[in-house]
C-alpha cells in the first residue's frame, strides 16, 4: 500500500503565504483604528473630518489626560486618597465630580488637574463641598444615567451616540461635542428622568 507523505517545501510555501495574509489583515485593521474619522460630502469640499466624532487619537488622550489628573491629585495632596471624586475629559475639556471637605481642596483640586497635561483646554470643577456619597447613591447614580441614555435613545432628534452621560449624587452631567439645539434637547430629556435633581451641561457646541 502506498503512503502519502506532504512535501515540506509545499506546506512551507502555504504556511508563508497564510502568514502574509495574516499580517495584511491585522496592519488594515490598525490603520483603520489609527485614521481620523471623516465624513462624505457631495459638492467641492471632498471628504472632511466628522466634528462631532472624537478619533481614536483624541480617545486615547483624554483617557490618558483622566489618568494623569487622578494620579496627580492623589500624589500631590493625600487628602484626596480619601475623597470620593472622578474625573471625565471629553476632547480635551476635563470635568471634575464628587465631594470634598472644603473650598481650599476644591480650589487644589482645579489647581492640580488644570496643569497636568498640556492637552487640557479646559477644567469645569463640579466637586460639592460635602461628606462622601453612600454606595447606595452610587448605585442610584448608575441607575439614573441607565435612564437617560435610554431616554436619548429613543429620541431621533438627540445624537445619543455623541453624548456621554455621568451622574453623581443624582446630578447628571452631559458631555459631547454637538449643536446648541441638540444639547437642550438632551438636557430636557435628562430632566425629566425621574430622580435627577439637576443637569448640567459641558458640551462644546458646533454653533
Amino acid at each position: 500500500m502506498n503512503t502519502l507523505t506532504a512535501n515540506p517545501s509545499y506546506l512551507s510555501i502555504r504556511s508563508a503565504k497564510a502568514i502574509g495574509r495574516i499580517c495584511v489583515i491585522v496592519l488594515t485593521l490598525l490603520l483603520i483604528s489609527c485614521t481620523t474619522v471623516l465624513v462624505r460630502t457631495t459638492g467641492t469640499n471632498g471628504i472632511q473630518e466628522d466634528p462631532t466624532k472624537r478619533t481614536a487619537g483624541a480617545i486615547v488622550e483624554d483617557r490618558s489626560i483622566q489618568t494623569k489628573v487622578v494620579v496627580n491629585m492623589k500624589s500631590q495632596q493625600p487628602l484626596f486618597r480619601q475623597t470620593n471624586f472622578d474625573v471625565i475629559s471629553h476632547n480635551g475639556v476635563v470635568l471634575l465630580v464628587g465631594q470634598v471637605a472644603t473650598q481650599t481642596l476644591k480650589d487644589e483640586a482645579t489647581n492640580i488637574a488644570s496643569v497636568a497635561s498640556q492637552k487640557i483646554k479646559r477644567v469645569h470643577n463640579e466637586l460639592e463641598i460635602q461628606g462622601n456619597t453612600t454606595f447606595l447613591s452610587r448605585g442610584n447614580d448608575s441607575w439614573i444615567s441607565t435612564k437617560v441614555r435610554t431616554q436619548m435613545l429613543a429620541n431621533s432628534n438627540v445624537p445619543s451616540g455623541q453624548i456621554r452621560v455621568f451622574t453623581e449624587n443624582a446630578t447628571v452631567y452631559l458631555m459631547g461635542i454637538i449643536s446648541q439645539n441638540e444639547g437642550d434637547v438632551a438636557a430636557n430629556l435628562a430632566r425629566n428622568v425621574s430622580g435627577v435633581r439637576r443637569v448640567v451641561k459641558v458640551f462644546e457646541y458646533l454653533n
